[in-house]
């Protein structure tokens, strides 16, 4: 009896046993859990690992890809494949086109690739003429610099030298003695108006730009009727025809009503018979008009 008794009360404990083994208590879990991260203490240490060896291999890539890149470029700009052959010059009037290519430095030997496009613009855009350019490579072999050239709208008689004067009236380059252009001549300048103009010399040259804008501009275009423009401090703006014999004195102001009554002022001389006469039409004054005759010829 007693040995029954104890194999009965051993069955429930194997059972029993069966079920904690499959059901781990709580305390069980911690206790498994604290020996595994007692064999694996850091587990991101190989993840580190890893990702330390994709970017150390990432890095080697990039630095052979560099290479070969800078290695084709050297071949590139030094190879005769890309030398230049052919050169346009495009929006040039008064500058020449070898004045253009010698200013930018290009040349036959020249390679396409390895032209500094910014330090030939920069080159070109001290040329006095020239206030925009554009220089673009076409591959292999071409290279085409397109400028816009300031255009010159009076010439200055300044110390025996004439001067091209541009839109705004600032100096733009020397004419030489016999420019290109027959354009009317602003005189009574000093060679300090002209480079570097006090405030009085300013009012003046905006005096002269009022009177361009009021002149009509057959006058003003290349071989035009107006020949000269004088500036004088006190007098003020004067002008000489190449078809009117006398000088006409416009003073300061008001050019526009000026220029009116110089027309009907010089036909009264025609139909009278004077003109050739006249020597001064004074139109200074808006209530009164002053002609100078010469003596008559015997």
């Amino acid at each position: 009896m007693l040995k029954k008794r104890a194999k009965n009360k051993a069955k429930p404990a194997g059972k029993g046993s069966r079920k904690r083994t499959l059901n781990p208590s709580l305390g069980q879990q911690r206790v498994s859990r604290r020996r595994t991260a007692a064999k694996n203490p850091r587990p991101w240490r190989g993840a580190a690992l890893r990702l330390a060896g994709r970017l150390a291999a990432g890095l080697v890539l990039v630095a052979l890809v560099s290479a070969l890149l800078l290695g084709g470029w050297w071949w590139a700009s030094s190879s005769p494949a890309f030398a230049v052959k052919r050169v346009e010059v495009l929006g040039t009037n008064h500058l020449g086109r070898l004045e253009v290519l010698m200013t930018a430095g290009v040349g036959a030997h020249s390679n396409l690739l390895a032209l500094p496009v910014g330090k030939i613009t920069r080159r070109l855009l001290d040329l006095p003429w020239l206030d925009q350019v554009e220089v673009r490579r076409r591959l292999p072999h071409s290279l085409t610099i397109t400028v816009h050239e300031r255009r010159a709208r009076l010439l200055a008689l300044v110390d025996g030298g004439l001067h091209y004067l541009d839109q705004k009236l600032l100096p733009l380059a020397p004419a030489g003695k016999r420019p290109v252009l027959d354009l009317p001549v602003l005189t009574g300048l000093s060679e300090k108006d002209l480079w570097e103009p006090d405030d009085e010399a300013r009012l003046l040259m905006a005096a002269v730009a009022e009177l361009l804008a009021a002149l009509p501009a057959r006058d003003l275009a290349p071989g035009g009727r107006l020949g000269e423009i004088h500036l004088d401090p006190v007098w003020g703006l004067s002008l000489v025809y190449s078809d009117l014999p006398p000088t006409v004195r416009l003073g300061f102001g008001n050019y526009a009503a000026g220029l009116k009554r110089l027309a009907a002022v010089r036909a009264d001389l025609e139909r009278r018979g004077e003109l050739g006469r006249a020597k001064l039409i004074d139109l200074e004054s808006e209530r009164r008009t002053v002609v100078r005759l010469g003596r008559k010829k015997a």
